[in-house]
């Protein structure tokens, strides 16, 4: 977790709370640890029912939220309004049935209320930097960065919590774990708390524990059929393709997320090749830097033109399969052997 969070983490349970706050960034994880955090240092328990109120911009009106913010709360001492996508902080134009009106938020922001704690979920890129409005929010609210953790990060969160809880973890299903979940923390929780009930009695989570207890998700599968098919074990491949079929996988959505793999294979082999290094794809391509390093490591022995047939194939398959020109599996197949 980076050391903005912590810091405004270790804030909130002392009691010293900013009256604005926006988490800039789309990491639920990370949204719902700072709010249960404002919710456990602002409420008694049944205080929360009548004073955590929540509103989307997308089908509500500003001014709504800004005279909730302002209402004294109810059977308590402090209120918490959490507004979702305020698309006003950006440059993008939406069409609503409603007017925004930012000069009662521009009012507001200039002298909140102080019976209330107002929080921006900002999971957009950036801020449009020329309007006024962003200007003051900047001045007059914390923002806590709630962007996808670094994978150092996301490993120092997790063998922290681990050893917090007491557990121990071989080396090896810590890498799996991380894995298996995309390095996504939000993933992570949730399958370390299934890992710790197993593992109770024993504080020791092994490698098999997590091959058994963590699922592999399809694009993991499907990961693993390329690895399969691009260094010639189109048996393997076969068999995998039938058990993602016997488990009610469509052809269509395989096929599909081939396309988006090899997609990416492409684009990174392109950049390898003009000496771009990790850290400038993923500014280029806008995609998971775990990602991209799994992509990076995969191309290197792979030549070009061979990723470049191989997704020129598969586009073609796509549109034989939707128009109903060949058997969707007997293309597969075919795909497989001719690679």
């Amino acid at each position: 977790m980076s050391m903005s969070i912590e810091k405004e983490l270790n804030k909130i349970k002392k009691g010293e709370i900013s009256d604005v706050y926006v988490l800039k960034g789309d990491q639920d994880f990370l949204i719902k640890k700072l709010l249960a955090a404002l919710k456990e240092s602002l409420f008694e328990t049944e205080d929360e029912e009548f004073n955590y109120i929540r509103f989307d911009m997308n089908d509500t009106s500003i001014s709504t939220a800004i005279e909730e913010a302002q209402s004294v709360p109810f059977f308590g001492d402090h209120k918490l309004v959490v507004i979702d996508h305020p698309y006003f902080f950006t440059a993008e134009k939406k069409k609503t049935e409603f007017e925004q009106n930012l000069d009662e938020l521009t009012a507001y922001l200039t002298a909140p209320t102080e019976q209330t704690t107002l929080v921006f979920i900002h999971s957009y890129e950036k801020f449009d930097e020329r309007k006024k409005i962003v200007k003051l929010l900047k001045k007059n609210s914390t923002i806590i960065d709630v962007s996808p953790l670094s994978e150092k990060a996301t490993e120092n969160y997790l063998a922290q919590l681990i050893a917090d809880e007491g557990y121990g973890i071989e080396g090896s299903a810590f890498k799996e774990l991380l894995f298996l979940c995309d390095y996504d923390i939000s993933k992570l929780m949730n399958e370390v708390q299934k890992l710790f009930l197993y593992s109770a009695e024993t504080k020791q989570i092994s490698l098999d524990e997590v091959i058994t207890l963590v699922p592999k998700s399809l694009e993991h599968n499907i990961f693993d059929m390329i690895k399969y098919i691009m260094t010639g074990q189109k048996e393997f491949a076969l068999r995998l393709y039938q058990d993602l079929l016997k488990q009610g996988e469509d052809t269509i959505k395989i096929n599909a997320i081939l396309i988006s793999q090899f997609r990416l294979f492409l684009q990174v082999k392109m950049l390898q090749s003009i000496q771009y290094q990790q850290s400038n794809m993923v500014d280029v391509l806008k995609i998971h830097p775990y990602r991209i390093k799994l992509a990076y490591q995969e191309v290197r022995n792979i030549p070009l033109s061979k990723i470049g047939a191989s997704f020129d194939q598969l586009i073609e398959n796509d549109y034989l399969i939707k128009t109903g020109q060949m058997d969707k599996d007997l293309l597969f197949e075919f795909f497989v052997l001719k690679v």
